[in-house]
């Protein structure tokens, strides 16, 4: 039977609906799905596919990282193929696991960032050499032509999901502001199922690796390893850059980096030094710079509309609760979930929260002398104010970060 069958089974469905609820869906997510699975409206879709009609068209978006202005370009299809394609990537990654090298760690049942910057940890002991990089525009650059020989031989036993996947990968057009546009998409970044040809292509580099006993750890396009000496490390990169060039790709440059046993290392917005692990510093300037960036823009709109500073507190309030615990439109893991179940010290969390508090107290008080310490911590709590130390140890390290395709895209952005 095809994989394909399978999501036909309203009971399939059920087990895919308690599988979300059971882990980090929003109730709108939830929602949806249960009217989708409810109406059994993925039958239609499955409809289609059997017959051989032509998939709808992604939908193309350029959205820039706040992070650093830069752009990204993200495909997403419209909601009833979303849904159905959600379901049958959850489904491929655990029928094909046993495809992936122990290195890998996204996008995969059971393992995520907390598995790999732990085993990473064990693996350099009291400190290694080593190499980190990332794949320059992974997702969208990866030649279909090179990755559909690797999807035949991976799928040998399922024709008609060989095919379906195939046709999505060979679909030239796209949807550019509603009209269609022909252009080279790689695996489209930001559609569920790109989760499962982003593990696939760069396998055979993870086994290399993982075959050559060579300490190294992937995750989605961010690669890691560790050697004895620095000698050995820069090997090791020229090595790794040379079987992506023949796959063509090509690292990052800026965000190529050797390190040093003194120095620790940074992986997944994780630090390591001296054998802790906690939020790196490069991720909590990230996140301050969100709040500074806030805080003047709402300045800005309190001056323009003459609003008391206690409103624009509790806008920044608000707004970094569902940046940091709640993140209503679901597209990456909600910063919380990302950090808490690896770090093992709340000392970047103290210093977020102090920055955050900061910023309160200047928009609640409309000052940034002295004179804003008269907003009292209690009146910053009284907005709704969450401490991330105080969240982090009420969540007593118990939720798991996903590693299994739940995201669209790659890693939470931190």
């Amino acid at each position: 039977m095809t994989l394909l069958d399978q999501l036909a089974d309203p009971a399939r469905w059920e087990r895919f609906y308690r599988y979300k609820a059971e882990h980090f869906a929003t109730k709108d997510e939830l929602k949806r799905l249960r009217s989708y699975i409810d109406e059994a409206a993925y039958l239609p879709v499955l409809d289609g596919v059997r017959q051989g009609v032509r998939f709808a068209l992604p939908k193309k978006s350029v959205i820039s990282k706040m992070s650093t202005g830069k752009k990204r370009t993200v495909y997403t299809y419209p909601p009833a193929e979303n849904l159905f394609l959600k379901h049958l990537t959850y489904l491929l990654l655990r029928k094909y696991n046993a495809l992936f090298s122990p290195c890998l760690y996204s996008f995969r049942p059971g393992v995520g960032a907390k598995e790999a910057v732990r085993t990473l940890r064990r693996q350099a002991g009291s400190g290694a050499f080593g190499y980190k990089t990332d794949v320059r525009d992974y997702f969208n650059s990866i030649p279909t032509e090179k990755l559909l020989p690797m999807l035949k031989a991976a799928i040998p036993d399922d024709p008609p999901l060989l095919g379906f996947l195939s046709a999505l990968l060979l679909e030239p057009e796209a949807l550019d502001r509603g009209k269609p546009v022909t252009e080279q998409k790689g695996i489209m970044a930001g559609t569920p199922v790109s989760c499962f040809f982003a593990n696939l292509y760069l396998s055979d580099i993870d086994a290399y690796f993982h075959n050559a006993g060579v300490r190294y750890a992937r995750y989605s396009d961010d690669i890691i390893l560790f050697a004895d000496t620095a000698e050995e490390a820069a090997a090791h990169a020229e090595t790794l850059k040379a079987r992506l060039l023949s796959l063509g790709l090509t690292v990052n440059p800026e965000k190529e980096a050797f390190f040093t046993p003194e120095e620790g290392w940074v992986f997944l917005g994780f630090s390591c030094k001296n054998g802790v692990l906690d939020v790196s510093p490069v991720s909590v300037q990230k996140i301050k710079a969100k709040m500074r960036r806030k805080t003047r823009a709402l300045q800005r709109w309190a001056k323009r509309k003459g609003a008391p500073g206690d409103k624009a507190a509790l806008a920044f309030v608000r707004a970094f609760n569902r940046k940091l615990y709640e993140n209503p439109t679901h597209r990456d893991l909600t910063w919380a979930r990302w950090f808490f179940p690896a770090i093992e010290t709340a000392e970047s969390l103290g210093e977020i929260d102090r920055y955050a508090e900061d910023c309160i107290r200047v928009l609640a008080s409309g000052k940034r002398t002295k004179a804003r310490y008269n907003v009292r911590y209690a009146d910053i709590k009284a907005l709704g104010f969450r401490s991330l130390v105080h969240e982090y140890y009420r969540s007593e390290k118990t939720t798991e970060v996903p590693g299994n395709g739940e995201t669209e895209h790659g890693k939470s952005e931190s």
